[in-house]
């Protein structure tokens, strides 16, 4: 249950960060805080929605 919480946050966090510290250098590259979107926002949250995708799975009863 926690390898497949940490793998989803680790998982949903990376694309967070990428999504939120190179979408800003691409959309707005004069804007010299952009990169902090990633950093500080986006990176973080995606890690704990991946956290809660990961419980989600992990309780779901599985079908073989």
């Amino acid at each position: 249950m926690i390898a497949t919480m940490f793998r989803w946050g680790v998982i949903l966090g990376v694309v967070g960060f990428v999504g939120g510290f190179v979408g800003p250098l691409i959309f707005t590259p004069e804007a010299n805080q952009g990169p902090l979107l990633g950093i500080f926002i986006t990176g973080p949250l995606g890690f704990v929605l991946g956290l809660v995708v990961g419980l989600i799975l992990s309780l779901r009863p599985r079908r073989y």
